[in-house]
This record gives structure tokens, sequence and C-alpha cells, in this order.
């Protein structure tokens, strides 16, 4: 029980340390002083088994993962979106380098949050995605995702992402995707 106390208390200092770490950042500062953008919480509306199931909730969560939330900042019209966030040490495919899986599923969850805004109902599926990895991500760094939304037509969204370094100066990897919306509402198909 000590043990556990003591790994839970150094895993808030951990979480502490990293949350600092992230207001600090030059990206974010300027977002937040950005008149032009707002800072949005994606997964607020998440709650009871679908957050404990959710995979960038909770499951990648942690110490050597994605220690915590990102930051995410929208244009007003919710067609543009910046997410600053830090990938651990434990997110590697290779010794050092974050796995290539990893950086699609952040990137799928970057497009969605482009698509779904412009959706019915809000909500939408990845129909496709495709990827191009140009460079090897660093584990244990600060990462910038943004996605743009590029047309609408009807229950359909297409949509593009990238992942970059803090300066915006290095591509690491670039995916376009489709999200199509259900023609029923999602409550329905749960």
């Amino acid at each position: 029980m000590i043990n556990t106390q003591v790994s839970q208390r150094h895993q808030g200092e951990h979480t502490q340390c990293a949350l600092e770490e992230r207001e600090n950042l030059d990206i974010v500062k300027k977002a937040r002083s950005n008149p032009d953008l707002y800072e949005f919480d994606p997964y607020a509306r998440i709650q009871g088994r679908a957050k404990l199931n959710n995979l960038t909730v909770t499951s990648l969560r942690g110490k050597g993962k994605l220690v915590v939330s990102p930051a995410v900042f929208y244009n007003k019209d919710q067609t543009e979106v910046t997410v600053v966030t830090h990938l651990g040490k434990q997110l590697c495919g290779h010794d050092g380098i974050v796995h290539g899986g990893m950086l699609a599923t952040l990137l799928d969850e970057v497009l969605a949050f482009v698509a779904m805004p412009s959706l019915p109902n809000k909500v939408g599926f990845t129909a496709n995605l495709n990827i191009d990895y140009r460079r090897p991500v660093t584990s244990h760094q600060w990462v910038v995702l943004k996605g743009q939304l590029d047309k609408v037509e009807g229950r359909k969204a297409f949509v593009r992402a990238w992942i970059e370094d803090l300066e915006g100066t290095t591509k690491f990897v670039e995916a376009t995707s489709l999200y199509v919306s259900p023609k029923s509402p999602l409550a329905r198909l749960l």
C-alpha cells in the first residue's frame, strides 16, 4: 500500500510538471492570446463507461505515454484546429521513435476534431485514412498537430492533418481522411 501511495504521488508530481511545461510553451501562450482562436476540451463531454473505455482519454494516459490532456485550439468556425501534446517514451515502436500506429491514432483524433462540427448530428466515423510518414518522430517531446476541413458534401467531410515540431519547421507525418455521418443519430447506433 505504501508503494502504491508513493507511486501515485510521484505520478501526480510528474503530471503537474508536464502541465506547467505545457502552459509555458510559446505556441500555447500565443494561441491563448489570439482573439481568433478559442481553447476547447474535446473530452469534457465524455463520461462514465465511454470515458473508461476510450483509448486516448484513459488507456494511453500516464507517465511515459500521453502525460496530460492536449491543449486544443479552434478557429471560430471550427474548420481549423491546433493541438499541442507530449509524446512519452512508452509510445515507441523502436526505441526512441514513436510508433506509427500511435501517430495514426493521434491524427485520426485531430481529423475528427475538424470533421465532426461540420457533419449532421455532429457525429461521424472514419471511412478512409491515408497517412504519409515523412520523418521519424522521436519520443519524449512536445509536438503540434494541425487539422483543416477541406470540404463537406452532405454526410461526408473531407479533412487533412499533419504533425509538426513546435516551431512549425518540420512536418513529420501528413494525413487525409473522409468522415461519414451516420444516417441516424449516434445514440441509436450504440
